[in-house]
C-alpha cells in the first residue's frame, strides 16, 4: 500500500520546502497507524506502473500527458521526486472506451475541469486514481504546447 497527503502543507503561491512525497507503508508504520486517525492521508493499494498519466479534462477536451515509469520506477513512486529531465512528460493517447468513462464521469460530477489522474499497468489496463477539481496542468503545457490555458479561456468566456 501507498500513502499520500489528502490536503496541501502550503496555501501560497511560494508553495512550502516541506513536501511529503507518495511513499510506501511499511509494517513499522502499521505499528502506529492508531495516531494517524486524525490525519488527512490517503491509503490505496500500490498499483505496478508502465505508465502514469494526467489527464486535464477541459469542457469535453482531453489532454493527455504521459510519463514512462520504468525511468523512476527504481527509485521512487513519485515522479515529483525525480530530477528535471529524468523523466519528460510524452503526449499520450486513451483508448475511446477510457476517454468516454473520463467523459462521463465529469459530466456526473459536473465539473467543467479537472486533472484526472490514471496508472497504465504493465498488462495495459488502465487505473483511475482521482480527478483533482484544481489540479495542476502547466507542466503538460510547457513541455508538450498543449493549450490547456486557452482552453479554459475559451470555456470560461462560454459560461
Amino acid at each position: 500500500m501507498v500513502t499520500k497527503l489528502l490536503t496541501p502543507l502550503s496555501y501560497s503561491m511560494e508553495g512550502s520546502a516541506f513536501f511529503l512525497y507518495t511513499s510506501a507503508v511499511t509494517a513499522e508504520d502499521l505499528q502506529e497507524a492508531e495516531s494517524l486517525r486524525y490525519c488527512p492521508m490517503i491509503f490505496q493499494e500500490q498499483i505496478p506502473k508502465q505508465r502514469e498519466m494526467r489527464v486535464v479534462f477541459v469542457a469535453g477536451q482531453l489532454f493527455v500527458g504521459s510519463l514512462d515509469a520504468s525511468r523512476y520506477a527504481a527509485t521512487t513512486l513519485d515522479w515529483r521526486r525525480t530530477n528535471s529531465g529524468e523523466c519528460p512528460w510524452q503526449p499520450g493517447e486513451l483508448p475511446p472506451l477510457v476517454g468516454d468513462r473520463l467523459q462521463s464521469l465529469m459530466a456526473k460530477l459536473r465539473l467543467g475541469f479537472g486533472a484526472i489522474d490514471l496508472i497504465q499497468t504493465p498488462a495495459g489496463d488502465y487505473v483511475f486514481l482521482e480527478v483533482n477539481p484544481t489540479g495542476e496542468w502547466g507542466m503538460l503545457e510547457r513541455d508538450l504546447g498543449y493549450p490547456i490555458a486557452e482552453a479554459i479561456a475559451d470555456a470560461l468566456l462560454i459560461e
